[in-house]
């Protein structure tokens, strides 16, 4: 699938499921990134670039305590949402800007941070992406990535990401902590904070949210049956009485210059 292609696939997948992308975020959402906007430690001084932004939700809460905020996405419905939210909230130090990921229109060091949240499972070139945010970056500069992580095990690594793009064609591959950790270092930054989650999902829940396909909806349901006696994906299946429940471990990643 080339570039074209895929951004095709990707705003066909924003029309038919529109919420992923709403202006008003959960409680549960808002707290998490407040949470990464604390993490960060970031202040007055920092010009921050949130990367993969969507309604720009966690752009605007860098806005609200940094000087100068950028949300970055290639979904221009998405972006309008954000310049609407900033504009009723009188943030004029919020900015969106429509852009591809692996080249951003940014001077070298024009930032003094940048964050992405559950973002990179979605980036065919990850470590491209990420060296762009290093380039954007200033020689002081700072990190804070958040998003889904894998297991270390190839063929359960395998089988999560084949679920995942069951339920959602624009996945691409969630990675692993150590393929993480090889990109940070391959552009000269070191983990200072790592911190592990796990959250809990029915497969309806998961299914209904992507509007995934009546055939692929069937096959995650097999798959994940399948699952039950044993951690076969990395992505877990638990059953609670008729109800089977996935629980996925995501990672928060918070970044330093060497």
């Amino acid at each position: 699938m080339n570039d074209l292609e895929r951004l095709a696939v990707v705003e066909r997948q924003f029309r038919r499921r529109p919420q992923a992308y709403r202006g008003n975020v959960s409680e549960g959402e808002l707290k998490f990134i407040l949470f990464l906007v604390s993490t960060a430690g970031s202040g007055r001084d920092d010009r921050v670039l949130d990367i993969a932004c969507g309604n720009g939700a966690m752009t605007l809460a860098f806005a609200e305590r940094c000087g100068r905020a950028v949300g970055i996405d290639v979904m221009a419905p998405a972006l309008a949402q954000g310049r609407s939210e900033a504009a009723q909230r009188g943030l004029a130090n919020a900015e969106f800007t429509l852009a591809e990921l692996e080249r951003m229109p940014f001077a070298d060091g024009a930032f003094t941070g940048a964050a992405c949240r559950f973002s990179f499972h979605h980036f065919v070139n990850p470590a491209r992406v990420f060296a762009e945010m290093t380039r954007v970056v200033g020689p002081r500069g700072w990190m804070v990535i958040a998003d889904m992580t894998a297991s270390e095990e190839e063929a359960k690594a395998a089988l999560h990401n084949k679920l995942e793009r069951l339920a959602d064609p624009t996945h691409s591959r969630t990675l692993a902590v150590s393929e993480f950790e090889r990109i940070f270092a391959a552009n000269g930054f070191r983990t200072v904070m790592k911190i592990a989650r796990d959250a809990r999902t029915t497969v309806e829940d998961w299914i209904g949210f992507n509007d995934t396909t009546p055939d692929n909806a069937a096959r995650i349901r097999e798959l994940m049956e399948a699952s039950l006696d044993g951690d076969r994906a990395g992505l877990r299946a638990i059953r609670d009485g008729a109800t089977i429940r996935t629980i996925r471990t995501s990672t928060v990643f918070v970044l330093e210059r060497e």
